[in-house]
């Protein structure tokens, strides 16, 4: 069965989003936040604990960094990776396993889709839908917003960490 990793922190439309995925044979594995909001739906979802055997660290800061989920994403057995990143405020609350995640994903978009924006969503059903898969042109165009999206990030860090130098 082809699987979605779900890990969101804006939710909006999600449940819709993973209800239409289990509808056309994607199963949904998502940390426990977003599987709680999917599972409102009634929507199969296997947590990231299940599916890698380890339960999360830290209250939840550590859940995604793990072997199974990387080698999955490696092997297109993940084929779609659905991650918005923590809003940055601080070094301390900065978003590491997600970035990590749009990053496996984007090393193999030949076969994986990297999903970072809720209004990506309709694209990626029609497409499956259609297909059976997303096009290797959309994965493509997709990891290519996923490096944007994961720069922008990246240049906050910076920035922050730049001011902090600066006192």
């Amino acid at each position: 069965m082809k699987k979605a990793l779900v890990s969101v922190y804006d939710k909006r439309d999600v449940k819709k989003f993973a209800s239409d995925l289990s509808g056309i044979g994607i199963e949904i594995i998502a940390t426990e936040g977003t599987a709680n909001e999917i599972s409102q739906n009634k929507v199969p979802v296997t947590r990231v604990s299940e599916f890698t055997g380890f339960s999360e660290m830290l209250g939840g800061k550590i859940k995604t960094l793990h072997p199974a989920v990387h080698a999955a994403i490696a092997t297109a057995d993940i084929m779609v990776v659905v991650v918005n990143l923590i809003p940055l405020t601080s070094v301390e609350r900065m978003d590491i396993g997600g970035i990590t995640l749009l990053k496996s994903a984007i090393k193999n978009f030949k076969n994986v889709a990297a999903v970072t924006d809720p209004g990506q969503y309709e694209g990626i059903i029609e497409e499956i839908s259609s297909n059976g898969e997303v096009s290797g042109e959309t994965r493509l165009k997709l990891a290519v917003q996923a490096s944007a999206y994961i720069v922008n990030y990246e240049s906050r860090v910076h920035k922050i960490l730049e001011t902090t130098l600066q006192g």
